[in-house]
């Protein structure tokens, strides 16, 4: 009877039903990382910007941006420091993606894992990204961000750097 009664919702209603459902089982928090996590095996062909690549999984081309950091924009001073930064770590190269989950957008959010180095700690060590606006579980990227602005590496280097959501913002 169950059955029937899910034969007479819309087909709206249902596809909704069916998409909330699924997005429920893959989007993991990014605190839930541990030994029982997916890893995800993908190449990277392309680098986009200093916190997004895109890789080849099961011969698709996805775009993933690196979890809980934020690179400069392309028009920010060391955008282009950012990107050749990740392009040094990732490019063409076999990469683990885990802590993996989706963004408001829908793209893929992800720590990178590129030749043993974690990538979005990296990027933040280096001073090539911020730690995101957003609130932070891993106090790792914190430590390592204040590390590099005491230091004074990449993009701290300048006085007073703007991170990239002040920077769309200040018209």
């Amino acid at each position: 009877m169950r059955l029937r009664l899910v034969e007479h919702l819309p087909f709206k209603v249902m596809m909704a039903s069916a998409i909330f459902t699924f997005s429920s089982l893959i989007a993991v928090p990014l605190s839930a990382a541990g030994p029982d996590e997916e890893i995800i095996q993908a190449k990277a062909v392309s680098i986009v910007d200093g916190d997004s690549i895109t890789v080849v999984i099961n011969q698709e081309l996805v775009r993933v941006r690196l979890a809980g950091i934020d690179a400069p924009e392309g028009d920010q001073p060391f955008a282009i420091d950012s990107r050749q930064s990740l392009h040094d770590l990732c490019f063409w190269v076999e990469t683990e993606l885990s802590s993996i989950s989706k963004d408001y957008y829908g793209r893929m959010l992800a720590r990178v894992n590129c030749n043993g180095v974690e990538v979005n700690a990296e990027q933040v060590r280096r001073g090539m990204a911020w730690v995101a606006d957003q609130p932070v579980e891993d106090r790792e990227l914190l430590q390592l961000q204040e590390e590099a602005r005491a230091a004074r590496r990449g993009l701290w280097s300048y006085e007073s750097p703007i991170p990239p959501w002040k920077w769309h913002s200040r018209g």
